[in-house]
């Protein structure tokens, strides 16, 4: 920690620990996290870091109810689309994208929707004569 009245080392932005994407204004983690799930950049409430539960509440308040968020997702995979929705580098400015990636995996878990669908294990296949040979094969210190 520098001394008080210390200048900062070159290249470090004392405001680090707030990020911004606008001089004077926090980062926008629920209206990025919202953008992911919705695909719409709406206003809600900025607590200044991000919270999954009142992202949820903000969400239903505007009519995306965790049924809806269900169906855009399914209708998204359906037509071919990425869901979540890549969020644009200007909404996203200032929210680490780890942390981002963190969180949103949160939001998906309270919402249930870490997976939009499950599928039952492949079924077993006939290996051709080409797999089975290369079956056979191991190198020549295997089982010595």
């Amino acid at each position: 920690m520098p001394e008080p009245g210390a200048a900062e080392p070159a290249g470090r932005d004392p405001d680090a620990r707030q990020p911004r994407n606008e001089p004077g204004r926090l980062a926008r983690w629920q209206a990025s996290l919202a953008y992911a799930l919705t695909g719409a950049d709406l206003e809600l409430p900025e607590p200044g870091r991000p919270d999954p539960p009142a992202l949820i509440a903000g969400l239903a308040a505007q009519g995306w109810t965790p049924a809806r968020l269900r169906a855009h997702a399914e209708a998204c995979v359906r037509d071919g689309q990425s869901w979540p929705h890549l969020i644009p580098p200007d909404l996203r400015a200032g929210c680490g994208a780890a942390q981002l990636a963190a969180v949103l995996g949160s939001a998906r878990a309270l919402l249930g929707l870490v997976t939009l669908e499950t599928r039952p294990p492949s079924a077993r296949t006939t290996f051709t004569a080409d797999e089975l040979r290369l079956l056979r094969e191991v190198p020549p210190h295997h089982g010595s």
